[in-house]
């Protein structure tokens, strides 16, 4: 009985032992995964981020499957019809939308920048319902949700911008700027297959 006991309490702190080593590895891989800190040349600590060009795939269609959905469709949200032309403008659209997103975001890492905001030169009916002109995500938001780097629905208008601390913000804003996420999470986003005819 004594023996059994000890065994018991052995056997309950191996078990505890091993669910501390796994949370810590956890956590250590994790913050290892978020930033990596690099010496460069002059011997000044940099932070190397990953590109979201690798994520962007688990969380936007791709070229096929827009291709797909937009075979399957005649006409845009307003009701007017789509001809190949247009439909393969769309394709174009997402795709230039998308790479000068990513290549924002990159350009914005070369520099260290943290704060990037949603910017439209012109009216997108889908977007306003969602996003704000002004509203910004940090860089950490970018890397968690990937999700909210645009384009977000076919023939977006929206654009993602460096915050750089200098821009005038009657330029960048229409409420002065806020922060996109809230501390429920992600607001919801438009749906992609949402499409806004490219005038």
């Amino acid at each position: 009985m004594f023996i059994t006991a000890i065994i018991g309490i052995i056997f309950f702190l191996v078990l505890i032992l091993l669910a501390v080593r796994f949370g810590l590895t956890k956590q250590k891989a994790e913050e290892e995964r978020e930033s990596q800190a690099v010496i460069h040349t002059s011997g000044i600590y940099s932070i190397m981020r990953k590109s979201p060009r690798e994520d962007i795939g688990t969380v936007k269609p791709s070229r096929a499957e827009i291709s797909q959905y937009l075979s399957e469709q005649n006409v845009d949200i307003d009701k007017n019809s789509l001809s190949q032309a247009d439909k393969e403008a769309l394709i174009h659209q997402w795709n230039t939308s998308l790479e000068n997103a990513l290549n924002e975001v990159e350009e914005g890492d070369k520099k260290g920048l943290e704060f990037y905001y949603y910017y439209f030169e012109n009216n997108d009916r889908v977007c306003e319902k969602y996003v704000t002109k002004g509203c910004f995500v940090t860089r950490q938001d970018l890397f968690k949700h990937p999700e909210l780097i645009p384009p977000f629905h076919l023939g977006c208008r929206c654009m993602l911008k460096c915050h750089h601390g200098m821009e005038k913000i009657k330029d960048t804003t229409q409420i002065g700027m806020r922060p996109f996420l809230n501390t429920k999470g992600i607001p919801p986003l438009p749906d992609w297959k949402n499409i806004l005819k490219i005038e």
